[in-house]
């Protein structure tokens, strides 16, 4: 018995049923492998700083005891222990081109890679740290509330920013909670910003569609905890 063969229409429409499936679905899996890859790379910077703030306890004893006034002082304190390749205390260069933006794409910080306000290294891995501001006293971070009124939050020595290379976006932007991200170094670690906060604090300080300098503040919070980064969507 004779085997009926497909006719050429038949296969163009199987081949059409392919391609629509095929431009559905390739662009989710290309933006899911893009999402493990920052998230691969956020990991591994906040292990090396981990590694290095752990070192430098051990070495110095607790942080509110070290004996620094400045950024300057508190990152020459981990930077034995980091794989430098360069050092910006006060100058430009040693992090990603480009406008520092909110999750939400307002422009907060200009380009941090031109400016001398903010003491940087750069290491071997290509990861960036920058400090945001001087070191708490006593390890109190004094926090402004939007009213003007100030919260004194405990065990935060200092915080500092992670930049994370070549993952900026078409408009040569690095975004908070994509290419940088934020964290505190405590009493006996450093931990990424909000790590103690409810999910619904997580979720709104981590949400495109929220404004401000600060959305972004939690991205980092929200990877560990949730193992995605959905608020990019």
């Amino acid at each position: 018995m004779k085997k009926r063969a497909f006719t050429l229409s038949e296969v163009l429409i199987t081949l059409g049923i392919i391609g629509v499936v095929v431009a559905f679905t390739f662009p989710v899996l290309i933006s899911k492998y893009q999402e493990q890859v920052i998230i691969s790379k956020y990991k591994k910077m906040y292990s090396t700083l981990s590694n290095a703030y752990n070192l430098a306890i051990a070495e110095n004893g607790s942080p509110e005891q070290w004996e620094v006034e400045t950024s300057i002082d508190f990152l020459k304190k981990l930077e034995p222990y980091l794989n430098v390749t360069e050092k910006c205390y006060n100058k430009a260069g040693c992090t990603n081109m480009g406008d520092y933006v909110s999750l939400s794409g307002e422009s907060i910080w200009g380009n941090i890679n031109n400016s001398t306000a903010y003491p940087k290294l750069r290491l071997n891995n290509g990861f960036s740290i920058y400090m945001i501001r001087k070191p708490n006293a006593d390890c109190i971070f004094p926090y402004t509330n939007e009213d003007g009124t100030v919260t004194k939050i405990n065990n935060i020595c200092a915080q500092c920013y992670g930049v994370i290379p070549n993952t900026k976006s078409a408009k040569k932007q690095n975004i908070y909670g994509k290419d940088f991200f934020a964290f505190d170094f405590t009493k006996q670690s450093v931990m990424p910003t909000g790590y103690k906060a409810s999910d619904a604090i997580v979720k709104a300080n981590c949400h495109k569609n929220n404004h401000g300098g600060g959305n972004g503040d939690t991205c980092g919070t929200w990877i560990l905890r949730y193992h995605n980064m959905d608020y990019l969507k």
